[in-house]
């Protein structure tokens, strides 16, 4: 059993601004995300976390975007 994603007309109006900023940042808006926004509050949160931990500074953030994309490539994401 899969959860449908949803689509921009169910989307709750506190999440329409990440998903344009998703949308501007990765050309289109992730999956994973369009599911966990039938809980906004799980969204943000998400999103909170992901932003703390591209704004640490232990590592560069050129080396954190090529540490996120092999992360990607070895579990199979698309993007």
């Amino acid at each position: 059993m899969r959860i449908e994603p949803l689509n921009n007309s169910q989307l709750h109006w506190s999440v329409r601004p990440l998903f344009y900023l998703m949308k501007r940042m990765f050309g289109r808006e992730l999956t994973p995300y369009r599911v966990m926004a039938y809980r906004p509050k799980v969204i943000w949160a998400a999103s909170l976390l992901t932003r703390a931990l591209i704004s640490s500074k232990p590592v560069t953030s050129k080396l954190k975007s090529l540490m996120s994309i092999r992360a990607a490539q070895m579990v199979g994401c698309p993007f």
